[in-house]
């Protein structure tokens, strides 16, 4: 039946030692005592106006409640909206939810003061902790209230279920490389709700070359031991097509590291292989799917991807650059002695390599020009060459490639594609549509700002001549990246 949120019987704000003898459940109404019961919605809740309460009513209205047959204190809760319901349901069921579970953690609030006072008076202060728990349930006016208690935690627990089936439908992510360093630390990001929210599930669909199926199954174990809430389902590949089927979400992550003597042409032609066959499978399984290119080199992997997936809109590709404006956020927060998060729109311009354009020229620093704020000679002697090597210092440093500092970036990045930046400019490798003066084609770093599920390139921004020349050099190099791979790229793949 459809019936107004009910939140109590129990008039009382303090409970007293009859309570415990007053419960009633609503699964023993009858249909005339429920529709006596309407309009009595929120009555209970504690700084309502009388407004508050009769919007609350009318909302309760539109929705079907369960009845709580485990439910100790006459609390009911919402059905979940079926699905195509409307914004108008939809809200009405979040606000009244969160009614229901505000009614609970005020009356469990009340009741453990109450505990807490007639404790007091019977126990002396050194009393332990084995003592308080025998006095709350042996004496005769701290059980009945201590039972009170325990109903209300009972139905907290029902109000976390009910609160669980808020979460959206679970959505499917790809992890490339799934049994490496970087997606050692991503993938339990991911599984975390660091990503997308800690309101929405997630598929894992892991991809890994045969080679590495002892690891990702280890992953995928590690994974389950987790027991991490927002995880759906863990499954291992090593198909591409199997593994991309239905994405949401793709991080491409796996890439061919270079060897000894490996020139970057070399290293270019090697990965082609692997992501012209993950464009095409993307294309096919996935055409949806929001895809962020961490593999180096990862500009024109991402390139070859894109041009590989002829269905799937240009900007649904993205190469990872977040990494080096998180480490120019970082220095410049150190140099200036201020925190990172008082940093705010650092560029990062051109190809995720020793020429990118790391750019304070528009950063802000504590609210301040990021320029007043460091020297010039600092700025281009040391810090634009520190930002572009910071890579291969770490290597140096600890022997092995900054992994876990990768996997956060790309963490920032898709989280704010997917949920938005408020306003915080990100840097992203982006398919190059002309503006800035870089040509079309390319996929370049540029200064975005993040809707939910979309960027937009930040328009208006002046470029002195130092910046100016930095740009071309790194476009250059791009360029000369693109011809050579461009036989695989073919003008058939391009939409």
């Amino acid at each position: 039946p459809r019936v107004a949120m009910a939140l109590s019987l129990r008039r009382a704000s303090v409970p007293q030692a009859a309570l415990g003898a007053a419960v009633r459940r609503f699964a023993s109404f009858t249909p005339k005592d429920l529709e006596a019961y309407r309009g009595k919605v929120a009555a209970d809740l504690s700084g309502l106006s009388a407004d508050k309460r009769a919007d609350l009513d009318k909302k309760a209205k539109l929705l079907t409640f369960d009845k709580p047959t485990a439910s100790y204190s006459a609390v009911t809760f919402p059905a979940k909206p079926a699905a195509g319901a409307s914004k108008e349901v939809l809200q009405a069921y979040a606000d009244c939810m969160a009614a229901e579970e505000a009614w609970i953690d005020e009356k469990l609030s009340a009741a453990k003061a109450h505990l807490d006072k007639l404790l007091s008076a019977k126990l002396s202060s050194s009393a332990t902790e084995a003592e308080r728990r025998l006095t709350s349930y042996a004496d005769p006016d701290c059980a009945p209230v201590m039972a009170y208690i325990n109903e209300l935690q009972h139905d907290a627990g029902l109000a976390a279920k009910y609160a669980a089936a808020k979460m959206k439908a679970p959505v499917n992510v790809a992890v490339t490389g799934a049994a490496g360093a970087i997606a050692y630390s991503l993938v339990f990001k991911i599984a975390a709700g660091e990503m997308l929210g800690p309101d929405q599930p997630v598929n894992l669909h892991l991809l890994d070359i045969p080679d590495a199926a002892s690891k990702l199954e280890g992953v995928m174990m590690e994974v389950a031991d987790c027991a991490y809430p927002l995880v759906r389902s863990v499954a291992g590949f090593s198909d591409p097509r199997a593994a991309f089927e239905g994405c949401d979400y793709a991080l491409l992550v796996g890439a061919s590291p270079r060897g000894p003597g490996m020139e970057r042409k070399d290293l270019l032609l090697k990965n082609a292989d692997i992501f012209t066959a993950q464009g095409k499978a993307l294309n096919a399984g996935a055409p949806g799917a929001k895809v962020v290119v961490v593999g180096n080199p990862a500009n024109t992997n991402c390139l070859i991807g894109m041009m590989n997936a002829p269905d799937m809109p240009k900007e649904n590709w993205s190469a990872l650059t977040r990494l080096d404006q998180t480490r120019a956020e970082g220095m410049l927060a150190a140099k200036a002695g201020v925190p990172v998060s008082e940093v705010d729109r650092v560029v990062i311009w051109g190809n995720h390599s020793a020429t990118q354009f790391p750019d304070i020229s528009h950063a802000t620093v504590g609210g301040k020009w990021a320029k007043e704020v460091v020297p010039d000679d600092w700025y281009k002697g040391t810090f634009i060459p520190e930002v572009a090597q910071r890579g291969a210092a770490v290597i140096k440093a600890r022997g092995a490639s900054s992994a876990a500092s990768a996997a956060q970036a790309a963490v920032f990045h898709m989280r704010d594609w997917a949920l938005g930046s408020s306003g915080k400019w990100c840097s992203m490798g982006v398919v190059s549509n002309g503006s800035y003066g870089v040509g079309e084609d390319l996929v370049y770093s540029v200064p975005t700002v993040c809707y939910p599920g979309q960027f937009r390139r930040v328009g208006g921004i002046s470029v002195d001549p130092f910046a100016a020349e930095a740009m071309e050099k790194t476009r250059k190099e791009l360029v000369e990246e693109r011809e050579a791979i461009a036989h695989l790229l073919g003008k058939a793949a391009v939409k």
